[in-house]
């Protein structure tokens, strides 16, 4: 995985922006959820995301 901290400049704002947009052009595959997908292949904007809002938030897009 890679080193979370070397892009903490990522705002709340553009982490949780960048994560709608990934959520409109995700298309599901087999059993695999969004944010299980998104927690692999942007692992700092999830960091971001994980350490500032609550999980229903993110979970439900709010």
């Amino acid at each position: 995985m890679e080193d979370v901290s070397k892009n903490q400049n990522i705002s709340i704002q553009e982490a949780e922006e960048h994560y709608q947009a990934s959520k409109k052009n995700y298309c599901i595959e087999g059993s695999e959820s969004h944010l299980a997908y998104y927690r692999e292949k942007f692992p700092q904007h999830y960091s971001i995301l994980l350490n500032n809002t609550s999980p229903k938030t993110v979970l439900n897009g709010k």
